[in-house]
């Protein structure tokens, strides 16, 4: 027996649809299913023609039947791709409230994570140690409070806020713009394996089969926006796609962060000119985020690191900030050998990290 989410499963296999002609296609009737119940492709030929073509017509009538369903369905199995519609008892609220719900989401992974409102993470690919270090420590904080997060699985701030939940322990939703087959960028193949795994969720609106576009990434962040509570962008620059999602968010009524970045860089233009026009609240720290929301995060018990004196000088030197190993080198004025070595401690004793370029940080 064909639903209304089998009809919109359907509808949704058509390149020369348009999310507009769908929806004009759906407003021609009560429920979907009467498509194919009462035959209202031929009672609603003058009025279907006002959207699509006569050959394109034809294709929809000839293929709105259980075995064209069949094998949709069949495909997406052999994928171990599920779906949900805006028919489905477990679609979001949330998303249904937007001004263009996803009339059929893709989904690979926990589905119930989709309708508890999580915190988006978003930012520039080109993401500096700054950046880095930053969306770390904010994302380390929200799934510490509770939060699960939502990003777009881009290299970058993405790919920073979700294997940095991943590693805390928290669960990830992670956004595609392309189809779930056909994971872009390649490079995350991996990552989205590990989301999927770790009880996380990968979603998209488009189609197996599909890769993504450039004009899909802009639309897909309305998605990003309408699942969270909050968007924090962490670090970006004048064009990044995170100012589309920092714009949802702030027409479907969402609380909008960012982290202040060093006025010389390109890559915090963004962040910064947001907070200068009054569209996102400044923060320093998670508690910043935290308060608005009257969450406390519980005193964690404090564990004394233990450091010989050496070490002790490497770490004061980075309570300071991120050092290159060469200003380490200088101010510490141990040999290089002897720094090597300390370095080396640290770091596999896990209270300092390294970054690209020979940085390194104290853990927080």
């Amino acid at each position: 027996m064909i639903n209304d989410s089998d009809v919109l499963l359907w509808l949704d296999n058509f390149d020369f649809l348009s999310y507009k002609k769908k929806e004009k296609i759906l407003e021609l009737v009560e429920s979907p299913t009467e498509f194919i119940n009462f035959g209202k492709f031929q009672e609603l030929k003058s009025q279907l023609l006002k959207i699509v073509k006569e050959d394109e017509l034809a294709i929809l009538t000839k293929t709105l039947n259980e075995v064209s369903i069949g094998k949709i369905k069949e495909n997406l199995n052999n994928l171990k791709i599920s779906y949900i519609t805006v028919f489905s008892a477990n679609y979001p609220e949330a998303l249904k409230n937007i001004d263009t719900p996803p009339f059929v989401l893709y989904y690979k992974g926990d589905i119930s994570l989709i309708s508890k409102q999580g915190f988006a993470i978003v930012g520039t690919r080109h993401v500096s140690n700054y950046g880095k270090v930053v969306t770390e420590n904010f994302t380390r904080g929200l799934v510490l409070a509770g939060f699960h997060t939502i990003s777009g699985l881009a290299v970058g701030v993405d790919t920073v806020a979700h294997t940095v939940t991943l590693d805390c322990g928290g669960k990830t939703i992670a956004v595609l713009a392309g189809g779930l087959d056909t994971i872009y960028p390649t490079t995350n193949e991996n990552l989205a394996n590990r989301i999927v795994s770790s009880g996380g969720l990968l979603i998209s609106e488009t189609r197996p089969n599909r890769q993504a576009e450039t004009y899909m990434f802009p639309i897909r962040n309305r998605i990003i926006a309408g699942l969270c509570r909050g968007v924090l962008i962490t670090e970006a620059g004048e064009k990044s796609g995170s100012m589309h999602t920092k714009n949802y968010a702030l027409d479907y009524g969402r609380d909008v962060f960012a982290v202040p970045g060093n006025i010389t860089s390109i890559y915090s233009i963004g962040t910064n000119r947001t907070i200068v026009n009054g569209q996102a609240k400044p923060v320093m720290d998670i508690s910043d985020i935290l308060y608005d929301y009257g969450i406390n995060l519980k005193s964690q018990e404090t564990t004394t690191i233990n450091v010989t004196m050496e070490e002790s000088v490497l770490t004061n030197l980075l309570t300071e900030g991120e050092k290159s190993y060469q200003e380490l080198l200088i101010k510490s004025k141990f040999s290089a050998k002897t720094l090597n070595s300390l370095l080396t401690t640290l770091l596999i004793r896990g209270i300092i990290k390294k970054l690209a370029g020979n940085i390194y940080y104290l853990k927080t």
